[in-house]
C-alpha cells in the first residue's frame, strides 16, 4: 500500500520529535514542565494512564486477532481425532512448545499439569493447527 505524502510527512515529524526527545536530558524535560507551570506528578500519572490504555487496547486487538485465527483454523480441523497414548501426547505437546516459542501455558499455583489438563492442551493445540494429529500416526 502506498503512503500518502501527508502520512510520510507526519511520520517524519514523529521521528524527529522522538529523536529530539531522546537527546533531551531528564533535567531539561523537568525544567520545561516546571516553566510551563505543570505538575510533574500529574503529568507522570496522565502519561502512565495513557500508556496503560494504549497497551491494553493493543493486547485486546492482538487477542481478538488470535481468536479469529484460531476460529478459522479450527473450522478446517477434523472434529473427531483420536488422541495418542498419554506418554506420546506429552512428548507431542512438549515438541510443539519447543517448535512454537510464541505458544505457552501457565501453571495454576505453580502446580504440575494433570493428564486431563495436558489432554485439553493437546486438543487446543490441534484446534489451533499447531499440532496436526495426522503427522503423528498414533
Amino acid at each position: 500500500m502506498r503512503q500518502s505524502k501527508e502520512s510520510k510527512e507526519i511520520g517524519f515529524i514523529r521521528a524527529m520529535a522522538l529523536d529530539d526527545l531522546a537527546k533531551t536530558s531528564d533535567e531539561e524535560i523537568r525544567n520545561e514542565y516546571r516553566e510551563a507551570g505543570q505538575d510533574m506528578a500529574a503529568v507522570a500519572k496522565q502519561t502512565h494512564d495513557k500508556l496503560r490504555d494504549v497497551v491494553a487496547a493493543g493486547m485486546r486487538a492482538k487477542l481478538a486477532s488470535a481468536k479469529a485465527v484460531t476460529k478459522a483454523s479450527s473450522a478446517g480441523q477434523p472434529a473427531n481425532w483420536v488422541r495418542p497414548a498419554m506418554e506420546r501426547l506429552k512428548e507431542i505437546v512438549a515438541e510443539a512448545f519447543l517448535r512454537e516459542p510464541k505458544v505457552a501455558m501457565a501453571f495454576r499455583d505453580g502446580k504440575k499439569q494433570t493428564d486431563e489438563d495436558l489432554a485439553t492442551v493437546y486438543d487446543d493445540l490441534v484446534r489451533m493447527g499447531i499440532i496436526k494429529p495426522e503427522d503423528h500416526g498414533d
